[in-house]
């Protein structure tokens, strides 16, 4: 039962981030097309990141109110009903530009709890001892589903037009729906929810109450918050930037994907042969600091074999940020804060990610793609250098002895030995 789940996930994961590759490419595209507009792309993701972000804050006690991989499949449906939306309208020729936006708001109000749920589920499939070894898994089969999608979809975009990648991010999430249905009945006895508005907000205090106790991982959700910020920023001027800057089509955008999710499995495929690694601080500091470097490069270069490598080193250094964050989170949450507190990590981590998407085009429009790349690679290099300068970060290392929260005292998993509750700190 615990594998067909975890393999279930790690399937569900895949086909969504393959589906996604199609979805994302080609509504930048159809947007690209429609308007010739930098802030106009900017606006797409400001579109997809506002309702993100919101239904994160508010709608986080549903990853722990509801069964999970029901609620996941809930998710999965909007989201495909999104994307039918621009695909129907294009084929019917009366594809207009608030039906990709309408989409993007759609798919963005759904993603905002179909990961963090997913990672709440992982605890309880995989384990407690394993933790590292299968979050770099699922992030794994994210991006090896990133690695094919991209470089397909660019050629689909490229050959046939946008309307075909549409449709096949639609069959893969139908395809995801059906897998999430499957998926065996979890152990995990959820409480009876209060109907009170009361309640509803203490729920959603409590998810935030975690990183309250536990500062050393609100720093680590700050340096995200900074590096997503500086990523979104430089993936929603990547159009622009293979269009003007390097001269390439729509198959160029796909290998630079491609090349990301490449280094991400080099990088995935290291930390799961090194294990639980103990000098987590400074491992993930200097990968934040290493992507700013390597996205810097961009800013600097007119060189496609160039740009691709940079990518490639960039995706690289990004797992061991990753999945040693969530090993962390998957450690030291209580399962029945799982959901909300995995949905807050989100928050925190996406807060700014529509700012820099918008802030971004901005720059992009009177300063030059190239500049603003610079500058998005630099702002990660200085905030992992005042990060590394914080002592309490020092507490993330080793066993997480020094770590101890208020929600030790009322968790099983707490207890000497190994309970059945997936939590072992």
């Amino acid at each position: 039962m615990k594998h067909r789940a975890y393999y279930g996930l790690l399937s569900t994961t895949a086909l969504s981030g393959f589906g996604d590759a199609f979805g994302l490419l080609a509504m930048e595209w159809l947007v690209y097309e429609i308007t010739g507009s930098k802030l106009a792309m900017g606006a797409l993701a400001l579109s997809s990141g506002i309702p993100e972000l919101t239904i994160r804050l508010l709608g986080s006690p549903l990853s722990d109110r509801l069964p999970r991989h029901r609620l996941m499949a809930g998710l999965a449906a909007v989201r495909l009903t999104a994307i039918l939306l621009p695909w129907i309208a294009g084929l019917a020729g009366h594809l207009q530009l608030w039906h990709l936006f309408l989409a993007a708001g759609l798919s963005g109000s759904c993603s905002a709890l179909f990961m963090p749920t997913a990672m709440a589920l992982v605890p309880e499939a995989a384990g407690s001892r394993k933790l590292t070894r299968a979050f770099a898994m699922i992030d794994g089969c994210r991006n090896a589903a990133a690695l094919v999608g991209p470089a397909i979809a660019g050629g689909v975009v490229a050959g046939f037009g946008s309307l075909p990648a549409l449709g096949i991010n639609a069959a893969c999430y139908l395809a995801a729906i059906a897998m999430l249905l499957l998926l065996p009945r979890s152990t995990r006895r959820n409480e009876t929810p209060s109907a009170s508005i009361a309640a509803y907000l203490r729920e959603i205090t409590e998810g935030f109450s975690f990183y309250r106790q536990v500062p050393a991982m609100f720093a680590v959700m700050v340096m995200v918050s900074i590096s997503n910020m500086c990523q979104g920023a430089i993936w929603t001027m990547m159009v622009p930037f293979v269009s003007e800057v390097l001269q390439r089509d729509a198959a160029a955008m796909g290998t630079f994907t491609t090349a990301t999710a490449l280094g991400s499995l080099a990088g995935l495929g290291l930390i799961s042969w090194l294990g639980d690694i103990k000098q987590r601080r400074l491992v993930m500091v200097f990968s934040l600091a290493a992507i700013g470097c390597f996205n810097a490069i961009l800013g600097l270069t007119r060189s496609y074999p160039v740009a691709l490598a940079a990518l490639f080193a960039s995706g690289a250094c990004g797992p061991f940020f990753g999945s040693l964050s969530s090993s962390l989170h998957g450690k030291l949450v209580p399962d029945r804060l799982q959901g909300r507190v995995n949905a807050n990590r989100f928050l925190i981590g996406g807060a700014l990610y529509p700012v820099g998407t918008f802030a971004g085009s901005i720059v992009a429009e009177h300063y030059g793609v190239q500049t603003m790349f610079l500058a998005a690679g630099l702002l990660p290099i200085l905030s992992s250098c005042v990060m590394l300068l914080l002592p309490g970060l020092r507490t993330l290392n080793g066993e997480l002895s020094e770590i101890r929260t208020p929600f030790q005292s009322d968790t099983p998993a707490m207890t000497a030995g190994h309970s059945v509750t997936p939590l072992d700190v």
